[in-house]
């Protein structure tokens, strides 16, 4: 790299830091920017004022003189004029659609149900919908980049395996690529989910979280020293296909089945059913049964809380994070199963505080919301804190 390449590389990555600054400290004053970087006013300003011709940048009035007086200086935050994301969940039962502007903030939510299985029929929803924010929408900019949560292996931006749909050839960041001409981020919902944890909520401070996600299936997503953990090939994290210990046969073998066979809320769901010889069981449904002081649904998730407190214990001791967070819309409207977790784990020695993540709906589409927004800022190696989102 010669004199002239390393020079702008280096101021490159000031106007990065600059607006990193405005980012995670909004409303801030040129004065601050500088102190926080070590920098004088002067190179701050020259800076500042290249990020403000990029249009990233609102004046928002004016902040509180120092001690000594002087003029009061003048506060910034992110232009929410400048343009906006979108964030695709592609569920089994329904697509969750967000759109939101540079600072987190969400500015739309759609929540649509899925009646084909067929892939291109989604491209064709998703597209749909796409061209109604469009319309909506009046920023300097227009659309910035998508970003999709999947449930299941993504590697390069590709679907490896998904266990919900059969995406035969179907290339969709080529296709979004092609249409919409932004960039389009592909990643799997869990680790979206840890994301969220980081950027957007409670673990802001933490080096190395872990977020167990429980819904249809079950997977957790790992940050390591602040960096998404992928290991080899995208899949690390899918702890809902280990195995776990369940009985021994007549002839003394082991016995052995997926976690998510005993973990996951279809998996509860499925077993109250049979102890129950019923169908058509829901969330609402199980909760009524619990609150009745079924023994039967007692039972079962007894053995949910028992397995998946090992689940928790295993994870803990491979990854020591600093904290455990869980994603789980049946442990939101049961929060009793969630307590029972928490007091199961606290007994074990290497486990930390638990969490549940709230709102947990959103927490996959805000994941997705700073990914996409990380990289079309050019900062996907900067840690970024919103808190603009809309937690309805």
């Amino acid at each position: 790299m010669n004199e002239g390449t390393k020079k702008e590389s280096f101021h490159q990555g000031n106007l990065r830091l600059v607006l990193q600054q405005v980012i995670n400290n909004a409303p801030i004053s040129r004065i601050e920017i500088a102190r926080n970087l070590g920098m004088n006013k002067s190179s701050i300003t020259t800076l500042y004022n290249e990020v403000d011709e990029m249009g990233y940048l609102k004046e928002i009035g004016s902040g509180e003189a120092s001690k000594m007086g002087g003029r009061k200086p003048t506060l910034v935050t992110i232009n929410d004029k400048y343009g906006y994301t979108v964030s695709v969940d592609l569920g089994y039962r329904h697509l969750h659609i967000m759109s939101n502007l540079l600072n987190g903030e969400s500015i739309g939510y759609e929540r649509i149900e899925i009646n084909s299985r067929d892939i291109l029929d989604i491209v064709d929803i998703i597209n749909k919908q796409i061209q109604t924010i469009n319309a909506d929408m009046d920023t300097e900019n227009g659309l910035l980049g998508i970003a999709f949560s999947i449930h299941g292996v993504v590697y390069e931006n590709q679907i490896s395996k998904s266990p919900f749909w059969d995406v035969k050839d179907v290339d969709l960041k080529q296709i979004f690529e092609d249409k919409y001409h932004v960039p389009v981020i592909l990643e799997n919902e869990a680790n979206l989910s840890a994301v969220y944890e980081r950027d957007f909520n409670a673990a802001q401070n933490e080096n190395n979280i872990l977020s167990v996600s429980i819904h249809k299936g079950i997977g957790a997503g790992i940050i390591l020293n602040r960096h998404l953990y992928h290991g080899f090939k995208g899949a690390a994290g899918e702890i809902g296909s280990s195995l776990m210990f369940t009985d021994i046969d007549e002839q003394n073998q082991y016995n052995f089945d997926k976690v998510e066979n005993y973990c996951s809320e279809d998996a509860i769901i499925e077993n109250i059913q049979r102890q129950k010889n019923i169908t058509g069981l829901d969330r609402d449904g199980l909760e009524k049964l619990l609150r009745d002081g079924d023994k039967d649904t007692q039972r079962v998730i007894d053995l949910f809380i028992a397995a998946i407190s090992r689940v928790i214990y295993n994870a803990s001791v491979s990854f020591s994070p600093e904290k455990i967070f869980i994603n789980s819309r049946l442990m939101e409207d049961i929060p009793e199963i969630f307590t029972a977790i928490q007091t199961t784990t606290k007994s074990l020695d290497m486990v930390p505080e638990l969490y549940l993540t709230k709102h947990s709906n959103y927490a996959t589409l805000l994941g997705a919301c700073s990914m996409i927004t990380h990289h079309v800022l050019g900062l996907d190696d900067y840690n970024l804190v919103f808190s603009g989102h809309d937690n309805k």
